[in-house]
């Protein structure tokens, strides 16, 4: 294991503070936020946040800018563990949470994941979809969750359902918008990685 990745994760998961950091930062990867900010949305010591930004600073997972007399920070895309870590955060949290928790009642699925307009707000310029479910899918088990999810964060959450067939079909045909959704940084909630890209 290289150093750089080793200090890397030698800063994460050590303590309540950095976890719920983490978490803030994963789950609000577009927020640019300065400490006092930070500090409020933990609820925690400003000098525990302090030092927890700092090392997450220090080993590259966030980025500090600094305006004015306020150090902002925010999620450093460029890391090469920031996708590994925000695809935990979001299969322990949030929608991703409930569509694992709630897998048996959905129906047969076979692969659900959301995409990067959910999990890092950005758009990849395909229509906007969240999260994309794959099988045999109880249709109206998936618009109850989606729908209660959705008063719940006040945000509409944009979702495509397909039968394991028709993707399948649409894969072998090499269809463009099947094929850039798989090259996306999507985070899979339920299936098998390898079998998912296999095209």
């Amino acid at each position: 294991m290289s150093t750089k990745i080793s200090k890397i994760l030698d800063a994460l998961f050590v303590s309540k503070v950095r976890i719920k950091a983490l978490e803030f930062f994963c789950l609000n990867p577009e927020k640019e936020i300065h400490l006092r900010g930070i500090v409020k949305e933990l609820d925690e010591e400003v000098n525990s946040v302090r030092r927890v930004l700092g090392k997450l600073s220090e080993c590259g997972f966030l980025k500090e800018t600094v305006k004015g007399n306020r150090k902002y920070f925010e999620l450093n895309g460029n890391n090469p563990l920031v996708n590994e870590v925000i695809s935990m955060f979001h299969k322990a949290n949030g929608l991703g949470k409930e569509i694992i928790e709630s897998k048996n009642k959905l129906g047969n699925i076979e692969y659900a994941f959301l995409t990067p307009n959910y999990t890092k707000g950005i758009f990849m310029g395909l229509q906007i979809i969240d999260l994309v479910v794959i099988g045999d899918v109880n249709l109206t088990e998936l618009a109850n969750l989606i729908n209660n999810y959705q008063t719940k964060i006040n945000r509409e959450i944009h979702y495509m359902v397909l039968k394991s067939s028709e993707f399948l079909l649409k894969k072998r045909r090499r269809d463009q918008f099947i094929i850039d959704l798989l090259m996306q940084d999507n985070v899979l909630l339920i299936g098998n990685r390898d079998q998912f890209v296999r095209c």
